[in-house]
């Protein structure tokens, strides 16, 4: 009789690609420590993938995992990580995203799918409960996302299975490509669509129709039933309810955190964001708003253009960083353009962020005379100009023309081009970086430091944007610290990011969503709200502080394995020069910029309260040994990259 494991499936299957092996092991033996989700994957992916393993090396992991509280009650437990070595920056690869695919894997029995090898065909997964099989998908390569959905569900005759994919982009190893699942839904950065490409891995389709079971089930929706009350009364929770993530591009453009025209400026012209405004996107284009699994929020929402170039379209999933990375950082002034150009990234499976960062680098180049209409197969790369960017997007994704580099990113892409290129890339441990830095420093601080390279989501916060609102006691009782110091202040801001860079790995590592939590409002749920209901779930008992300790660990991990695999040190904790050489140009807060000795100064409060040494930025024995990790210490000695 197979032994009870409450809120877990219970396995994690393990497929080899090249020779068809399939078998199981039991989550169990890693989930105490390392929760689920990303965590256990970055546990296997550290053990399993060695440095010399190149991130398309069929030696390489790819790593689906599910979070400890997917398929439960708890709010928004519908997320899903994703880990491999990253072929962007040679470290760390780790995406995370949200729909149906991740309840539908646990149903059947899956905490996690660890794939190896290379297929030497392209093929997908088929689970169906605990049959699972290798199919051919010679029919569906070079389709696109949406196209394989569909054709993924004919094959099977059920419209209802969940579906996670790679696009022309994943095919062709081009470095943005991403995973899609519902049509929408992007596990993004890092390349983890061309590590699926490299192994002839189209998708991974599941049905499940098992339940997930917890151990004390009315304490368990006792502490739910709290929770989701708590989601529903919050003021920001509701913003994302009616506006999505949309609903502060008018706050944050006055805060000057616009990137605009490849960071040139953080300030986007007030008269072009009147033409796509929160409200006009709504009142416009929105035909329903979208919620996954156990989803309070309905934060997705689903827009249809009715008129203009791009009639006809329905696409899903609109998010701010559609606005960051097409209107602000393309300086595009036609809304509609920017869903289309959203759906076009969905359906080549290309991550936005990347893929827009690296359009820009093109544009500025272009602008400045580094490369012509001859370089660019006769386009006129001019800022605004929404046809281009749609003809850039296919390039990239079939690795067309001058699609051929900028599938690269725009790092090694100036690498190739020369000519001084090099200066107008933005970029964070080799990836592009899509959040403009300069008007809010621990914000920076998150994103730069992040192990994945760049990213908000990792660290980065938000509180200091409403920091006049935050009071002494909270900020106090929350982060440990006297108030929240504004968006310009060095102060205290370190505190401040490794609170999240925690908080975020316990998020994502249970399965939830970041916008149930702190990070997006301090009414939300905190550490000890999480660690009474995953106590109630799994009947083991925790704390809130003890599972921000399982957060640490859960980062030290990575931090490991870009030290090893990436040779990342403190100076790849630094902000792109750019922002700290060139000020922001116009707006509330022109003349401001970081500073490279206030920096340094951050840099080392973050690394003493990780424990870690200020000079190299590496870890210590004894940071490591705290945290269980000691034999993650061993091998960084060896290696010559302990600081004892």
């Amino acid at each position: 009789m197979k032994e009870k494991h409450f809120s877990l499936g219970g396995e994690i299957l393990r497929v080899d690609l090249t020779s068809g092996e399939i078998w199981t092991e039991p989550t169990a033996k890693y989930s105490a420590k390392l929760l689920g989700g990303r965590g256990v994957d970055e546990w296997i992916l550290y053990h399993e993938v060695k440095p010399a393993v190149t991130p398309f090396d069929p030696a390489n992991r790819l790593i689906f995992g599910t979070g400890v509280l997917v398929g439960t009650l708890a709010p928004c437990a519908t997320r899903h990580s994703i880990e491999a070595k990253s072929p962007v920056t040679g470290g760390i690869g780790s995406g995370n995203s949200c729909g149906f695919f991740s309840p539908e894997l646990k149903f059947a029995g899956y905490d996690h799918i660890v794939f190896q090898g290379k297929s030497r065909a392209p093929v997908y997964l088929w689970i169906d409960d605990q049959h699972v099989e290798i199919r051919d998908a010679s029919h569906i390569w070079g389709k696109t996302t949406w196209d394989t959905d569909g054709l993924i569900k004919e094959d099977i005759g059920d419209k209802r299975i969940q579906i996670a994919c790679i696009g022309p982009g994943g095919e062709n190893l081009v470095k943005s490509a991403c995973i899609i699942a519902n049509r929408a839904r992007a596990v993004g950065r890092c390349g983890l669509g061309a590590v699926m490409g490299s192994k002839n891995l189209k998708a991974v389709a599941v049905r499940g129709s098992g339940s997930i079971e917890v151990a004390h089930p009315n304490r368990f929706m006792e502490e739910v039933d709290k929770a989701w009350e708590r989601v529903r009364a919050s003021p920001r929770a509701d913003s994302l309810r009616t506006f999505g993530t949309y609903g502060r591009a008018l706050a944050l453009n006055e805060a000057c955190l616009s990137p605009v025209r490849n960071f040139q400026a953080d300030f986007w012209d007030p008269q072009k964001l009147k033409k796509a405004t929160p409200d006009f996107y709504k009142n416009e284009y929105e035909v329903k708003r979208q919620g996954y699994f156990a989803c309070p929020l309905y934060c997705s929402h689903v827009y249809r253009i009715e008129r203009g170039p791009y009639a006809g379209l329905v696409c899903e999933g609109f998010e701010f960083n559609d606005v960051w990375n097409f209107l602000n950082r393309l300086d595009i002034d036609y809304p509609p353009a920017v869903i289309k150009l959203h759906s076009l990234c969905n359906e080549y499976g290309l991550d936005q962020d990347s893929s827009s960062c690296t359009i820009a680098w093109a544009f500025e180049c272009y602008q400045r005379g580094i490369i012509a209409e001859k370089d660019t197969d006769g386009l006129k790369l001019e800022w605004g100009d929404h046809s281009v960017v749609v003809e850039l997007l296919r390039k990239m994704a079939y690795r067309e023309g001058i699609g051929e580099i900028l599938a690269e990113g725009s790092k090694r892409a100036s690498e190739l081009v020369g000519k001084g290129s090099e200066k107008y890339v933005i970029c964070l441990k080799g990836q592009d970086s899509m959040e403009a830095m300069r008007a809010a420093k621990g914000w920076a601080l998150g994103c730069c430091v992040s192990p994945r390279g760049g990213t908000h989501t990792r660290g980065a916060n938000l509180v200091e944007l409403s920091h006049e609102i935050i009071p002494p006691e909270v900020a106090q009782k929350v982060w440990g610290i006297p108030k929240v110091e504004g968006p310009l202040s060095y102060e205290n801001k370190a505190k401040l990011v490794v609170y999240y860079e925690r908080l975020q790995a316990i998020l994502d590592s249970l399965g939830v969503c970041m916008f149930t939590s702190t990070w997006w409002s301090p009414d939300l749920l905190g550490p000890e709200e999480y660690a009474r209901i995953y106590s109630a779930a799994t009947g083991r008992e925790i704390s809130g502080e003890e599972l921000m300790i399982v957060g640490e660990r859960i980062h030290n991990v990575e931090k490991a394995f870009n030290t090893l695999h990436a040779s990342f040190g403190r100076e790849d904790d630094y902000p792109p020069t750019r922002f700290l050489e060139e000020p922001i140009s116009s707006g509330p807060l022109e003349g401001e910029r970081l500073l490279a000795d206030k920096w340094g100064q951050m840099l080392n409060e973050y690394y003493e309260l990780h424990g870690w040494d200020k000079e190299t930025g590496w870890q210590t024995r004894r940071c490591l040994e705290d945290l269980q990790l000691g034999e993650i210490a061993d091998e960084l000695q060896v290696t010559g990259r302990l600081i004892s």
